[in-house]
């Protein structure tokens, strides 16, 4: 008996709330409201964060790429006038053509790939010097766990902008990602922030609380939620000196991609656990490691007499060499070791996957 009352007492509710409110009720028991009910339409008190987007929404592009593996799209930010965007090696990796996209009504653009740097994640976009709005480059060494951050790009292709809002969670974090071909990159000294970042956000800008770029969004933990990663923008700036002052077209080039050797992987190769070196997984066709008769799985111990024991250590030892440079290279395969010579080639700026 209790509970029927109760329940009527609850179903009754929205007449008996009526009748207090003193509004009449229609036919069906359902309270008529005045349309012309009181609004208040003043605007909200200006808000930082808006104002830092509105400011800076100009210096950050949609990058929509073209490559053998379809069609893609990632974010930018203009650093300079004269036409310098910049972004991730990873958004223009095998890019045939690159248009760049404004948050505004001017139409898309051409962009040339100047130069990729895989091992960093960096790349530089030029594009026509027209109007353009760079955006102001700040530090990020003084940064503090906590501090404010603002996360601009353009995710999961959506149509236009995106704005998150988070801290700063973490720093100097390392991480291991793939590029869409498969080969592992390294990063270090990431600044780890809890602003959404999806897909599409990669080259994007993440600004501190003046809405200066402190660094570029490149990853996000797929295995955890709001873990984000970032480029510092003071880890980013050398690779980008490098890349407009000797662009990649002009550092030497082997034409591998390899990994880590561990002794799993030796055991799996069929070699001595104890061999140091790394595996080559992929050898990309018409290059000089091809004409060398360099093969996947085939481990690679030196260079020029150079110990190899990680990818990087393979990087250093062929880009410090001009390109039409013969080098000799020692691997270890499971019929033995053997030496093979390779004359090095320019490095394409972008590799097709």
């Amino acid at each position: 008996m209790v509970a029927a009352l109760l329940v009527v007492a609850l179903v009754g509710s929205s007449c008996a709330w009526a009748a207090l409110s003193g509004l009449e009720l229609n036919s069906t028991g359902t309270a008529r409201i005045d349309p012309d009910f009181e609004r208040d339409v003043r605007p909200v008190a200006p808000s930082e964060v808006a104002e830092i987007v509105e400011k800076t929404l100009p210096s950050v592009v949609n990058v929509k790429v073209t490559s053998v593996a379809g069609r893609g799209e990632g974010s930018g930010v203009i650093i300079d006038e004269a036409g310098v965007v910049l972004t991730n090696a990873h958004v223009v990796e095998g890019s045939v053509s690159v248009s760049v996209a404004f948050p505004d009504e001017r139409p898309s653009v051409e962009g040339t790939v100047i130069g990729a740097i895989p091992l960093k994640d960096l790349a530089v976009i030029k594009i026509p010097p027209d109007d353009l709005d760079p955006v102001v480059i700040g530090s990020s060494e003084n940064l503090r766990l906590g501090d404010d951050v603002i996360a601009i790009g353009y995710p999961l292709g959506l149509g236009g902008p995106t704005v998150t809002k988070g801290i700063i969670s973490g720093r100097a974090r390392s991480i291991t990602t793939d590029t869409s071909s498969g080969e592992e990159v390294n990063l270090d000294g990431l600044l780890q922030t809890d602003a959404s970042i999806n897909p599409g956000n990669s080259g994007g800008a993440l600004l501190d609380s003046a809405g200066r770029l402190i660094g570029i969004n490149t990853a996000v933990a797929g295995f955890a939620e709001n873990i984000g990663f970032a480029i510092a923008i003071d880890d980013a700036l050398p690779t980008i000196e490098e890349i407009l002052s000797e662009p990649p077209s002009q550092h030497a080039w082997l034409g591998v991609q390899s990994d880590r050797l561990d002794g799993n992987t030796a055991n799996e190769l069929g070699l001595d656990p104890e061999v140091e070196g790394v595996v080559v997984v992929n050898v990309f066709p018409e290059t000089p490691a091809e004409e060398a008769g360099i093969e996947e799985g085939d481990v690679i111990t030196s260079v020029g007499g150079q110990t190899i024991t990680s990818p990087v250590d393979l990087s250093d030892a062929i880009t410090e060499r001009d390109p039409g440079e013969t080098v000799e290279i020692e691997l270890v395969t499971p019929d033995g070791r053997r030496t093979v010579t390779a004359r090095l080639a320019r490095r394409p700026v972008t590799l097709e996957p």
